[in-house]
């Protein structure tokens, strides 16, 4: 049976010329990187750095551990930070904010990421009141994960960093796919990153390495990244083996054809759109799609329907997500959209 894997572009297996980086490689190009001595983390985390415009850059082992860390090198047990209700960090990152870093997460609410920063302000604790803790963070998504890939205009980024310096707040963002963002922007991604203290962003994504992420920002903040990494199990060895995909998935060719992926995922929702179905799909801005069912269908059942089928997705809520990647291409989207379309009118016999 033909098997269409849109779970996550996490699913995504290592392009031709990552494999013919991994073949030529040998000793030379390896070393230990805790002791900071392997050539080639050392490669991608400079190149990575310079790709988002920031001093320096630290490879880490997922995007759940870069922002952990992220938070942790910028703040002090006990303070409040804020971030969005649907946000990945509080609601899909095991309460690591709260449990490893002993922060108090405060969230609020947004139009599908879209809010107005100075609206906050009632959330900011004051620092002259001893009863309460400080607020020294806000957290920014992009693209917004829960919310169907919605990427995310630089003037909100802006707006954030103001409201953040006259708050005297450190400014994250989880980038686990700020390149599709950018992309759909048709932008630099810089011109998000230039705004923010700290970035995370996943390799292991669309961009298609099997394992990793960067965080980046300035040199005092990765100095003490690479301190917290250590703590948390992170201390890579001879890292540079996987390291090695990173620097071939930070070339521009390879960052530019996520608009291969944001398109696909548009063409999906176009044709279930004119298929006559009872289901609602808004026009993704990147490489997700959300398909609105009913209320009164079996989530779970439907999900199952679609693995019978050779589709494989994931529930959220009376959604189903859908998310393309370097392994899709336009013809597993005409396939894929026909097997769909099937089941779910299967689904309402």
């Amino acid at each position: 049976m033909r098997i269409i894997d849109f779970r996550s572009d996490t699913v995504t297996k290592p392009s031709p010329e990552m494999w013919e980086v991994i073949k030529s490689m040998d000793n030379s190009k390896l070393g230990d990187d805790v002791e900071r001595d392997d050539p080639t983390v050392l490669e991608l985390e400079a190149k990575a750095a310079k790709v988002v415009g920031k001093d320096a850059a630290l490879f880490v082992t997922s995007g759940t551990q870069g922002n952990l860390i992220s938070l942790l090198a910028q703040t002090t047990p006990g303070e409040e930070i804020l971030v969005d209700e649907q946000s990945h960090i509080y609601k899909w990152e095991v309460g690591g904010a709260a449990r490893m870093g002993g922060l108090m997460v405060r969230t609020f609410p947004s139009n599908k990421g879209m809010f107005n920063p100075n609206n906050l302000q009632s959330l900011i604790r004051p620092h002259d009141d001893i009863h309460q803790p400080i607020t020294s963070m806000i957290c920014l998504e992009n693209s917004q994960n829960y919310y169907g890939g919605i990427a995310l205009p630089t003037s909100l980024f802006k707006e954030t960093r103001d409201f953040a310096d006259q708050n005297h707040l450190k400014l994250h963002v989880d980038g686990a796919r700020i390149f599709n963002a950018a992309i759909a922007r048709k932008i630099d991604v810089k011109e998000y990153t230039k705004f923010v203290d700290s970035v995370q962003f996943c390799l292991s994504k669309g961009l298609s390495c099997p394992i990793g992420s960067i965080i980046a920002g300035s040199h005092e903040f990765i100095d003490s990244a690479i301190k917290w990494r250590k703590m948390l199990g992170g201390g890579w060895r001879q890292a540079g083996i996987i390291a090695s995909m990173g620097v071939v998935a930070l070339e521009q060719k390879w960052i530019d054809r996520l608009s291969v992926d944001n398109q696909l995922a548009k063409n999906l929702g176009s044709i279930l759109s004119g298929m006559d179905l009872p289901i609602n799909i808004p026009e993704p801005d990147t490489n997700i799609l959300m398909v609105e069912v009913p209320t009164h269908f079996d989530m779970p059942k439907l999900e199952h329907s679609l693995e019978s089928a050779g589709i494989r997705t994931h529930a959220m809520g009376q959604r189903i997500r859908i998310v393309t990647h370097s392994g899709i291409n336009q013809d597993d989207i005409e396939y894929s959209a026909q097997i769909i379309s099937d089941v779910i009118r299967k689904s309402v016999l």
